[in-house]
């Protein structure tokens, strides 16, 4: 057995694992707080205020998805009544976005942001 090689393979284990770990702290350091913008599939919703310690959609808020930030996912809450669903049109327009510090932001859709259509190349 070369115990040479053998070293150098533990040696470059560690400083893989030593990045990699590394590079996972410094993608979940700042992994709280909400954003100014949030684009959820193909709406983008703005804020409305400040957070706030509950999801403040007019009654108790219900979860109806999540959105990735990063690295991470949140969950998203609606308005009563609202129901989780991949189409755009049946996404309500104001949401709210668990912050994952302990407070809520209250998003609003602008009203024109949504995927554009597949256009035909046929005259």
């Amino acid at each position: 057995m070369n115990w040479r090689a053998a070293g150098c393979a533990v040696v470059g284990v560690a400083v893989f694992v030593a990045i990699g770990l590394l590079g996972l702290r410094l993608a979940f350091q700042d992994a709280t707080g909400c954003p100014p913008n949030l684009q959820w599939a193909d709406r983008t919703y703005a804020a409305v205020g400040t957070p706030a310690p509950s999801p403040d959609l007019g009654g108790d808020a219900v979860p109806i998805g999540s959105t990735f930030m990063g690295p991470i996912t949140r969950q998203v809450f609606g308005p009563p009544g609202s129901s989780p669903s991949t189409e755009a049109a049946d996404r309500p327009e104001t949401i709210a976005l668990d912050c994952a510090d302990g407070t809520y932001q209250v998003y609003r859709w602008d009203g024109r942001s949504l995927s554009p259509s597949p256009v035909s190349s046929n005259p």
